[in-house]
């Protein structure tokens, strides 16, 4: 690790030093980018560099809203730093979902807790699934597609793809609202209704479908009463 001058090693080191003694919360967002990013670039010192990418942010919070094309096009950020951010981001959202392979999703805020990770960061509507076991333990959430939710974004072929290769007992169909109002549009309950009919022909029930808006709020069809009542154990029994 080499370092622009010995300035920049101090400042580094001191950094070290207080996140080594102390608790990473006291640490500003400007310090925690210094400890991450390493030695500057270019001639500039690493605090500088964690300065810019803090001011042209906004902070943490707005990191999280950058591409890796837009974090390189920062003063002193070149695509292995970039990737080093994303890297650190994702392995925050990971250690946020609070819901793991052999969790039981059993009520749609589980649900929620396990789908939000994956649509936080983004901008435009995201279309994903969580297989279950028939337990309702969760096998895997996967991204299915990318794009305005229409039928031809979201094509039941498509959608059961990954509940059929992962030989899932249960579905459950996510997806996230940009505008951050989950009420579902006439083109939700379209799908909603094409997803459900097609999973009672495959054997593998529709449990729930949410739709995540932003603060925390989410619409699920099975609360609202949209979904057909399954035998099943999402929200209390078990999978027959």
């Amino acid at each position: 690790m080499s370092f622009n001058g010995n300035g920049d090693r101090k400042r580094f080191d001191e950094i070290r030093s207080r996140l080594a003694g102390e608790s990473p919360t006291v640490l500003s967002d400007e310090q925690l980018l210094t400890m991450l990013l390493g030695p500057g670039t270019r001639g500039l010192a690493a605090d500088a560099v964690a300065r810019g990418i803090v001011s042209s942010s906004g902070g943490a919070r707005g990191l999280v809203d950058l591409s890796h094309q837009e974090l390189c096009a920062l003063e002193g950020v070149g695509p292995a730093k970039a990737a080093a951010i994303q890297a650190a981001i994702e392995l925050g959202r990971r250690a946020l979902a609070g819901v793991y392979p052999g969790s039981r999703l059993a009520c749609s805020a589980d649900v929620y807790d396990a789908m939000w990770p994956m649509m936080v960061r983004e901008h435009s509507e995201v279309f994903a699934c969580a297989l279950l076991d028939a337990k309702l333990r969760l096998i895997r959430a996967e991204l299915v597609s990318r794009g305005t939710l229409t039928a031809s974004i979201v094509h039941p072929r498509e959608a059961f793809r990954p509940a059929v290769r992962g030989a899932a007992s249960g579905v459950i169909f996510a997806h996230n609202h940009p505008s951050g109002d989950p009420y579902p549009s006439d083109e939700d309950r379209r799908i909603t209704a094409r997803l459900e009919e097609v999973g009672r022909i495959l054997g593998i029930p529709v449990l729930d479908h949410l739709i995540l808006g932003t603060r925390g709020e989410y619409f699920s069809f099975a609360d609202s009463g949209q979904l057909e009542p399954q035998t099943s154990g999402y929200r209390g029994m078990v999978l027959r």
